[in-house]
């Protein structure tokens, strides 16, 4: 993780070293510059989940409005939202549902649907995309930190972390990936 945190500095360091002794290349760096801020900014953020997940701040509340509330902020509109009240830290389950969306647009060609259902005494949020999964043995490996061309995966470790301070658990299947919490 920190080999990760420290390429992306030295990305800047170098590119700003750059814009220093030559101010036009400003024009051919900037843009590179600011995606390295935003991927810094991004691990910053999943690493802020990661650390949080530890102490949750856990509310009696209706998750249907907290994932509702979480869609309309993207634009979401593929919703299948069962109503349900149950003890959660909403601010973790939107950084969870963050990562799985972003897990399916990245790895899973686009989020086709949203669903919070009541299985039993549990809840489950599930994100579906149109992707062929990954292969069963994979799927406890892909839930820890993992090394993806040079740069640290977080997503569903921080959404396996999230499960885990709720006491459920991450489900990965083909096409989706589901939070599982106890009710």
């Amino acid at each position: 993780m920190s080999h990760d945190l420290r390429g992306s500095l030295a990305n800047l360091r170098m590119g700003l070293q750059a814009c220093r002794e030559s101010p036009e290349m400003l024009a051919v760096l900037g843009e590179a510059m600011l995606q390295e801020v935003d991927k810094l900014d991004g691990r910053l953020v999943q690493l802020g989940w990661m650390a949080r997940c530890g102490a949750p701040n856990r509310d009696e509340c209706n998750v249907h409005l907290v994932v509702e509330g979480w869609a309309q902020d993207r634009g979401l509109e593929c919703l299948k939202l069962e109503p349900v009240r149950a003890s959660i830290d909403p601010d973790l389950l939107k950084a969870a549902l963050d990562q799985l969306y972003n897990n399916a647009q990245s790895h899973g060609g686009g989020c086709t649907q949203v669903c919070l259902a009541v299985q039993g005494k549990r809840l489950e949020l599930e994100v579906r995309d149109q992707g062929k999964g990954w292969p069963a043995d994979l799927h406890e490996w892909l839930k820890d930190p993992q090394l993806w061309n040079g740069q640290i995966a977080l997503g569903l470790a921080v959404t396996q972390r999230v499960a885990w301070a709720h006491q459920g658990e991450l489900l990965l299947e083909h096409g989706s990936a589901a939070l599982s919490l106890p009710l």
